[in-house]
């Protein structure tokens, strides 16, 4: 698959929409909506996120209750290599 990480991949393989769990393996700047929204209930985003001060990044794990209901937390510190813009 070549696309924009950024924003996920909706074709699950089981032909279901979503999925249970999200792993990024590169920085992104932000935490992209799309890979939220994408995110089943009950799911967990595991993702590498630059600080807005540009001086590192953290891992931040994002759940989603059963009730749809999003928590994200900060946790370690971490360096990964950009996420970047897909192949043109």
């Amino acid at each position: 698959m070549v696309g924009d990480g950024r924003k996920g991949w909706t074709e699950g393989e089981d032909g279901e929409k979503g999925w249970d769990a999200i792993h990024v393996g590169a920085a992104a700047v932000e935490l992209h909506k799309e890979l939220v929204e994408q995110l089943r209930s009950p799911g967990r985003i595991f993702i590498p996120v630059e600080d807005p001060n540009g001086f590192g990044q953290h891992i931040w794990v994002v759940d989603k209750d059963e009730k749809g209901e999003v928590t994200k937390k900060r946790t370690i510190g971490v360096r990964y290599v950009p996420l970047t813009d897909p192949p043109k």
